[in-house]
């Protein structure tokens, strides 16, 4: 097997952008610009004209940036939400020297960025109540006692989390792209969104020949005759693709990389992902190979150029590769070897998946987990598409649609260019349903609330069951609250129209309605499931203790989880002596799977009853952090505010069986009901990663998909090394751990954040 190192250029290119030369400040000019464009509208203009002046704006007059040796050019110029990034004016001021502004630029941007906020701002009498840092949508008590205890939350996204349809792009070309608008214009008359598409069109057309001028203008200032060749063919190359599609490789990844530009102009680099892109590239790269036009060594160096134009310092610009074609064979080619060779070469955080399932060759599975072995930050993670094919055709999604699935963000399911996911738009913290059924529907944190409702007193459960039931039905009523302010929430999304996402998503067009108004061929909603292992691992003590021994009542239980355990004995004693999830226990694990089960019953009951597209997730994000510091003491052991277990993982340290035991209660699950991706992370010393280890971890990882393994991501550090670094950051600069759905430098994350992970159990053995 050859792998591809780095070369001297890419080497040079990686240390520029891991240094961080590229000064932030200059993100200031796509709002300079973009504010610019929204304040040339007339007064009456609309939202939809006023963001495509922004956008057309930005595009034709930002200033082109092309940096020493680069083969790939352009500069994004954003960095998270655009309209939150330059809010204070002594801020502003004082970077104004950095930002390629003039003092008169930044003096107009300073008086005129609010003005220009609101004319593409939610209007204030259709605001919600703004909570956690989001907007959320209530109107009833127990929706704002939900949400005030931190439990359960419905709410809109309306930015970046999606993957437009780059393969439009490399297809029709900008030229294609105004006849498929010109066409759509004609079946449904002269609507404002082709208006917008239209015009943002033409200037992405604009964008792509300025930056061909600029590669000019440096070609012939250029002594270096190598140097000036090749910016002589970045010129050409970028006249070409402003109006026709690309004709080889190099153009390709050069379309890919200025569409993504584009898409992250509109809102944002923050989780706009790129897809598949071995699948979207091969052709190109297929064709060059086989013309002799093009080198693997050639073509690798192009793919670690876009890898270091990827990168941030916190990345969730996902990209997959390998995979299954809809005819059930493997779809890994050439390029997906050479993009994880990239991946391990440039070692740094490069957020990208593996997908794989029974048709994929082990040699690459293999590869893909060498590479996670050897980088040791988290990447690449896994995703089983004998799982997660099912999954997504089980909610509507076509077989073939579903054999395209991608990720966005950390583990969010999509289908590319097809798909308005809305990732991340309802939580339910389904430990809280518990806490409920202890109080009679009242918090137990703040008693004066009343998020949940009232089962009955706790001496009216003479079995375990009928105990259980009464948490179903909190987790019922959780659901329902949560879908209610989803569905509230969600027409806010036309006051958030993109012209962008709307050109390249298959079905906007076509229907003649935005992105952000249901045009997409799939409009769902995900609803994170949270809390479901401590839950599990809590009801098993009620069942051994008040049922089982009968040692004590559930009100005597209550009391103890009221005093937040007074007696450490006691806490100890049903920490270690009850079965607990992630250790290939059945009872247990069994518990697991039918809290997820009945959660998503409830989840289809709620599609059906309020006419809304929801994805199941067990997915936590961060949030188990911030819901686990409102959440009371659980009878698994867990204290008053600390925090909850990672999405699906077992609670920190409680999976003492050994690897095969954990994947054995993953796979319990009922991962063929969670389109949005039923996600773990998965703890491990370094030496399982050695090369006389890796085979039988990969036999591991393919058996374990065949029996339902869904996603699975890896931190790769042994604890005394994490303890160390926390104590030492000075002596870890490099160490990147993964987090929780996306992976950080360690010294970079908080602490008890970095106390949570050095908690979690490093598995040494099969």
């Amino acid at each position: 097997m050859v792998i591809y190192p780095i070369t001297e250029r890419t080497a040079k290119l990686r240390e520029a952008a891991v240094a961080n030369q590229y000064s932030p400040e200059i993100f200031a000019q796509r709002d300079y610009w973009f504010y610019r464009g929204v304040l040339s509208c007339e007064e009456s203009a609309g939202r939809m004209e006023c963001i495509s002046a922004g956008l057309c704006s930005v595009l034709e007059n930002i200033r082109p940036l092309i940096f020493e040796g680069e083969r790939i050019v352009g500069y994004n110029f954003a960095d998270g939400n655009m309209e939150e990034t330059w809010q204070d004016e002594d801020t502003l001021r004082r970077l104004q020297p950095f930002s390629m502004l003039t003092e008169a630029e930044m003096e107009w941007f300073i008086t005129n960025r609010g003005r220009a906020s609101s004319k593409v701002s939610v209007p204030p009498q259709e605001q919600a109540i703004p909570i956690w840092g989001l907007w959320a949508c209530w109107e009833t008590p127990e929706d704002k006692a939900i949400l005030e205890d931190f439990s359960a939350c419905g709410h809109i996204i309306a930015d970046n989390h999606s993957v437009i349809g780059y393969n439009m792009v490399l297809t029709l070309g900008v030229e294609g792209l105004l006849d498929k608008i010109a066409s759509f214009r004609n079946i449904n008359g002269d609507l404002p969104l082709y208006d917008a598409c239209e015009r943002v069109c033409c200037s992405f057309g604009t964008f792509m020949r300025r930056y061909g001028a600029e590669a000019a203008r440096l070609a012939a200032e250029e002594s270096d005759p190598l140097r000036k060749a090749e910016l002589e063919q970045i010129a050409a190359d970028c006249a070409w693709i402003a109006v026709h599609p690309p004709k080889n490789f190099r153009q390709a990844v050069q379309t890919v990389w200025f569409s993504h530009i584009l898409n992250t102009f509109e809102d944002g680099i923050n989780a706009n992902s790129v897809g598949r892109l071995d699948q979207i590239l091969y052709p190109f790269y297929r064709n060059d190979i086989d013309a002799g036009v093009l080198t693997k060594e050639d073509a690798a160096e192009l793919i670690q150029c876009l890898w270091i134009k990827l990168y941030r310092n916190y990345d969730v610009q996902q990209s997959a590769v390998g995979g299954t074609d809809p005819d059930g064979n493997s779809a890994v080619n050439e390029l997906s070897w050479l993009m994880l060779d990239a991946t391990e070469q440039l070692d740094f955080i490069r957020c990208l998946s593996v997908r794989y399932g029974a048709s994929t060759d082990k040699a690459f599975l293999q590869r893909a987990l060498d590479v996670a072995g050897h980088v040791q930050k988290g990447v690449p993670f896994f995703f089983n598409d004998d799982v997660m094919i099912p999954a997504l055709e089980r909610v509507g999604i076509s077989h073939e649609d579903a054999c395209d699935y991608t990720q966005i963000g950390c583990v969010e399911t999509v289908i590319p260019g097809k798909h308005n996911p809305h990732a991340v738009t309802s939580r339910c913290n389904l430990l809280k349903c518990l806490e409920y059924t202890f109080g009679r529907g009242h918090s137990l944190m703040k008693p004066e609330l009343l998020p949940g409702v009232d089962t009955g007193d706790l001496g009216q459960f003479p079995t375990f069951d009928s105990f259980y039931d009464a948490v179903k039905a909190q987790i019922a009523h959780m659901i329902e609250r949560t879908t209610v302010m989803l569905k509230r929430s969600c027409p806010l999304g036309k006051y958030r129209p993109k012209p962008v996402k709307s050109l390249l998503s298959e079905g906007c067009l076509e229907s003649g309605r935005d992105f952000n108004d249901a045009g997409c061929r799939y409009d769902t909603y995900q609803m994170m499931l949270m809390g479901v292992p401590n839950l599990a691992d809590s009801l098993m003590v009620v069942k051994d203790y008040v049922y089982g021994k009968k040692s004590l009542s559930l009100t005597e239980m209550k009391t103890v989880l009221e005093e937040n355990f007074p007696d450490e004995a006691q806490r100890v004693e049903w920490v270690s002596k009850v079965p607990k999830y992630g250790n290939g226990i059945a009872e247990v694990d069994e518990l697991a799977s039918d809290i997820v089960s009945y959660a998503c019953d409830c989840i289809e009951a709620m599609e059906k009853k309020y006419g809304i597209a929801l994805h199941a997730q067990p997915f936590t994000y961060l949030w188990m952090i911030e819901f686990g510091a409102n959440t009371a003491a659980t009878p698994d052991g867990r204290r008053k505010g600390e925090i909850m277990a990672y999405s699906m993982s077992p609670m920190q340290g409680r999976d003492f069986s050994g690897l095969t035991a954990l994947m054995h209660s993953l796979c319990c699950l009922p991962t063929g009901r969670t389109p949005g991706t039923t996600s773990a992370i998965v703890e491990i010393e370094p030496q399982l990663f050695s090369e006389r280890n890796l085979p039988y971890l990969t036999d591991a990882m393919r058996a374990a998909a065949m029996m339902g393994l869904s996603n699975v991501q890896f931190n790769i550090a042994d604890a005394e090394t994490l303890i160390d670094a926390q104590k030492h950051p000075e002596k870890h600069p490099n160490l990147a751990v993964r987090v929780s759905g996306f992976s950080q430098r360690f010294s970079l994350i908080g602490k008890p954040l970095q106390d949570h992970i050095i908690a979690r159990t490093k598995h040494r053995t099969i």
